[in-house]
């Protein structure tokens, strides 16, 4: 689940100039290090770790969840300020792209990562607490890519069917 985590603030954390391909593995090694640094500032365990299932079902919003799922929140918050991508409450949407651009660079999931982007941000882009938006987008995150993988099954099960 960490690299779930991982991988979707890798996915929406973005940078604040270009970036040569050299830097990308040092890039990849600075986010884990402030996501690790941020889980451990803001209490949360591994075992604190919504699963992508927990999310789809909407167990985080639960009443019994409420102070859970606001610590995950804040982790979030804290690793895309560590990364100098979140700025009071506001996340700068347009670095998102870049960091995609320089993540998924020729490769086919980059247009699907761009639509995930723009739809989650544009979802949470209202919400004023930090730590309840950079949940929000998580949990966005992963149901659109859900969504997303169930809409490529179906168009690879209704082209062979023809």
């Amino acid at each position: 689940m960490k690299s779930l985590v991982l991988s979707v603030c890798i996915l929406i954390i973005a940078l604040s100039s270009s970036i040569e391909l050299k830097n990308f593995k040092n890039i990849i090694e600075t986010t884990e290090d402030d996501v690790e640094a941020c889980r451990i500032e803001n209490n949360v365990t591994h075992a604190d770790v919504y699963s992508p299932r927990d999310m789809i079902t909407d167990l985080p919003t639960k009443p019994e969840n409420k102070e859970k799922t606001r610590r995950i929140g804040c982790w979030i918050a804290c690793a895309l300020k560590r990364q100098n991508l979140m700025e009071d409450s506001n996340i700068k949407e347009a670095q998102v792209h870049v960091r995609i651009n320089v993540e998924y660079a020729d490769h086919p999931e980059e247009v699907i990562a761009h639509k995930i982007a723009r739809k989650c941000l544009k979802e949470v882009r209202n919400i004023t607490e930090e730590c309840e938006k950079s949940f929000s987008l998580v949990v966005c995150a992963v149901k659109t890519t859900r969504e997303e993988e169930e809409h490529q099954l179906h168009e690879i099960e209704e082209a062979e069917m023809k």
